[in-house]
This record gives structure tokens, C-alpha cells and sequence, in this order.
């Protein structure tokens, strides 16, 4: 079964008529394109304020004191995300944080004044620049391109000799899309080439059919099949559309044994009872015991893993994610030790629908929501009207013995108006209850996806 992740969003601009015989467009100011940052090495995170981190008694728990540390503070827009979405009705949710990142950075070059400045907050650069968030995005694409060519290279090796032991891609696309009536500035172009290798294509959307055809083509190209099309139609005010897709494909580093799956009980958050196929296997994982929490990392082959967040007994899931932030995350992952653990991990399917405009007006990003406020005018001429009408994402995962699939698209619509030794007693990791779980890679710091699961 071929395993895979995708992210993919999709940022959808209209306006309220096509006036064609406008012909002033008027220009931007000149902005000169900072070259990489090549100073940035290994792991790439987001600063962030020191905590305090006491170690108990028990060396096996770690407990962070966090009541003094603002929620709003840089790096932490992935859980800040999380948290509203944890506030939302529903059991389960699945979310790509950076995939609306991506699809915001955009955006943001895009925009102007108070829109482009709560943008930037929301994402933790409120005192920084633009080009800082531009340089990250394009860094953390430039070392997945790098990522990529290392592990087909070790794959073509390993071919040689019938074995594939480097099963990891993380790929990620970009592409605007706008009506021939309403052109982009070229400045604005160049940056979305620059930063975010995008395509840039002008169609005649009045022929939607054919406009439709053209990027629904490369949602299914840059998805490897995985999200077949991204758009069912193209609303007549709709002038301009912005994809991301990201594409994650990766196997577990440790296998889970078909013949270990056994049907199991797993207790739902309102304490019912349901049947699971439940994978098992005992192993050797990084693993840590926190104050509110259990952890283990399961790794992907390559860089990559899954971390499941177990939350104590007596606490919802819910109250743990309440409580977690990039600082407490980031304290659990430090004491993380290999430990030998008994894993037991149900099989799961789960699909989702998020409406993400309340969330995101709620980390502050309002201005773009509102005609009377939104300032789109770095985009072209024509989108001096424009506004984000609408902002969701679709998602799907479903992990079993081999690895993990997943498929997420964001949407945003924008209207115009040795010696033997005794034997060692695994630690029992029995995901059999609501948990959390956090998928990442290591090599760059990047948290791809973040999920919740109270219902099976």
C-alpha cells in the first residue's frame, strides 16, 4: 500500500466586476529580494522565552511550570491553532498547521498595512519583517528539496540489492493561477518564484471548464493522486487562485507486525466502549513521562516521526491540549530517553472539515476578512478590492502496520465585495483512550501535522 502525507491549500481571490477597460495599474514600491540565509543550520526553530523546569523525584517525569508565559508568543502559532480548534464542537480533528502557514505567507506578500501586520503576528513576526518569515519558508522548501535528493540517491543504491530501506519524501508545490483580466504585478510574482518556487499561469476563467480542468490537473499531479481535484467550481466573481500542496510519504522506521493486530477495546472520551484493530509491538522508543502526560516518539524511516501524546489518567485529551504550548512540547521532547516500551496503537481512518476563519479572526487575523478592511493592493491592480471570504481545510489520515497516509487541503476564498543481561521490563504504552499525536520532522524542526482523537 503506498503510504502517504499531503497537505494542499488553496487560496481563491474574486472581485466584484472584470474592468477591462481600466488600463492604469498602478505600481508597488520597489522591494529588493533578500538572498538566503545561509547561516541557519541544522534544526530550524522560532525563538523562543525560557521556562522553568523542575525534575522530580520520580527521573522518569518532568514537570513545567508555564503560568507565566504569554499564549501569543513566537513559534507557538502551531499550538495556538491546535487550542482553538480543540475549542471547536466535534470529537477528532486533523490539521496541517504548516500548510496554512505557507498558504498565509502568500498571502501576506500579497497584502498591505493592518492586514499584512496581523498575519504577520498571528505567525510570531510581529517584530520582524516579512522577508524573515519569506526566508524561513523558502529554507525550510530549500533543505526538503535536499532532503529528497539524499533519499532517492540512497534508494537507487539500495536497489541494487532488492532492498528499499529509505522510504521519505516531504514535498511541497506552489502555483497562482489568475483571470487574464486581472494580471498580477510582477514584483508580486517574482517573489512567489523566489520564496516559494511557485508557478505562476493566467487563464481565462470565464471558460471554467477549461481554467477548472488546468488546476485541478495539478492538484492531481502534485498530490501523486492523492487529492484527485482541489475545486468543484469557480465562482464568477473569482479572479484568482493560490495552491500549496505538501506531500509527505514515509514507512515506520519499526514496522508493526500484521499478525499482532488482535481487535481490542478503546474507551472513548464520553466513556463508551468500541472495537479497534489494535497493531502491538514491544520495542526500544524515545519516550518521556511529564507532568500532565506520557510521550513516544515512533520515527519514520528517514527523518520524520509520529510522537502520541497519552494523556494521564483522569484528563481529558481535550484539558491536555489545553495546557500544551511549543515551550512545554519542546521541554518534553529535551528529556526524551530510549526506552523499551509495549506499544499499543489502534488503526485508524478519520476524515475532517474545519472552518478556519473564527479560529484565525480569533488569533487575529481580521482586517483580510472584511471588504471595508482588507488591503490586498500588493497583489495586481485589481484586487484592490479583494477580501478572504472564506478559509477551510479538508484532511484525511489513516495510519496502519506500514506507515501513515494523510491528505489535507486548505481552502480560501477571497470575494470581493554482550554479557546477558536481566531482562528488562517493558513500559506499558497502551493507547487504548482519547490521545493526541504530532506528526514532525526533525531535520528542520517543522510540525507537519497535528491531530486529536476522542472517538473511534
Amino acid at each position: 500500500m503506498k503510504k502517504a502525507i499531503i497537505a494542499f491549500s488553496v487560496v481563491l481571490l474574486a472581485a466584484i466586476a472584470c474592468d477591462k477597460d481600466n488600463n492604469t495599474e498602478p505600481q508597488p514600491e520597489p522591494h529588493t529580494l533578500p538572498s538566503k540565509d545561509t547561516t541557519t543550520t541544522g534544526t530550524i526553530t522560532d525563538t523562543i522565552p525560557p521556562f522553568w523546569c523542575e525534575i522530580p523525584d520520580n527521573p522518569d517525569k518532568v514537570a513545567v511550570e508555564l503560568c507565566l508565559i504569554n499564549a501569543q508568543t513566537e513559534g507557538d502559532f502551531t499550538f495556538n491553532i491546535v487550542k482553538q480548534l480543540n475549542n471547536e464542537p466535534g470529537d477528532n480533528f486533523f490539521l496541517s498547521p504548516i500548510s496554512v502557514k505557507m498558504a498565509f505567507a502568500m498571502l501576506a506578500n500579497g497584502a498591505d498595512g493592518e492586514s499584512r501586520k496581523q498575519i504577520l503576528e498571528a505567525f510570531g513576526y510581529g517584530s520582524k519583517s516579512i522577508d524573515e518569515l519569506n526566508n524561513y519558508c523558502q529554507t525550510v522548501i530549500s533543505e526538503w528539496k535536499e532532503m529528497n535528493r539524499y533519499y532517492a540517491n540512497q534508494n537507487a543504491e539500495w536497489s541494487e540489492y532488492g532492498d528499499n530501506n529509505y522510504q521519505q519524501t516531504i514535498e511541497t508545490a506552489n502555483a497562482v493561477w489568475t483571470d487574464s483580466c486581472y494580471p498580477l504585478f510582477n514584483e508580486y510574482i517574482e517573489l512567489c518564484n523566489s520564496y516559494f518556487d511557485a508557478e505562476a499561469t493566467t487563464l481565462n476563467f470565464a471558460n471554467k471548464d477549461s481554467a477548472l480542468a488546468v488546476m485541478n490537473g495539478w492538484c492531481n499531479t502534485k498530490t501523486h493522486g492523492m487529492i484527485p481535484s482541489m475545486l468543484s467550481d469557480l465562482d464568477p466573481l473569482s479572479i484568482t487562485v493560490m495552491a500549496n500542496a505538501l506531500y509527505f510519504k514515509a514507512d515506520w522506521e519499526k514496522p508493526f507486525k500484521e499478525h499482532g493486530t488482535l481487535i481490542a477495546d478503546f474507551t472513548d472520551a464520553d466513556g463508551a466502549v468500541s472495537q479497534v484493530d489494535m497493531m502491538h509491538q514491544q520495542e526500544y522508543f524515545n519516550y518521556v513521562r511529564t507532568d500532565i502526560f506520557t510521550m513516544a516518539e515512533l520515527s519514520y524511516t528517514g527523518t520524520t516521526c509520529m510522537d502520541i501524546i497519552l494523556p494521564d489518567s483522569g484528563m481529558s485529551v481535550s484539558k491536555c491540549i489545553s495546557k500544551l504550548s511549543q515551550v512545554r512540547f519542546d521541554a518534553a521532547l529535551e528529556k526524551m530517553s530510549y526506552k523499551k516500551l509495549n506499544v499499543h496503537l489502534p488503526k485508524f481512518d478519520l476524515e475532517f472539515n474545519h472552518n478556519l476563519v473564527k479560529i484565525m479572526n480569533q488569533l487575529g487575523v481580521i482586517d483580510v476578512f472584511s471588504p471595508s478592511t482588507a488591503d490586498l493592493s500588493k497583489m495586481g491592480s485589481g484586487h484592490t478590492e479583494a477580501f478572504v471570504s472564506d478559509v477551510f481545510q479538508l484532511s484525511h489520515i489513516s495510519v496502519d502496520e506500514n506507515g501513515t497516509e494523510a491528505a489535507a487541503v486548505t481552502v480560501m476564498v477571497y470575494g470581493a465585495t554482550g554479557v546477558a543481561e536481566p531482562p528488562i521490563v517493558p513500559i506499558e504504552f497502551n493507547v487504548n483512550r482519547p490521545f493526541a499525536y504530532i506528526i514532525r520532522d526533525k531535520q528542520t524542526g517543522t510540525i507537519l501535522f497535528v491531530g486529536k482523537v476522542e472517538k473511534m
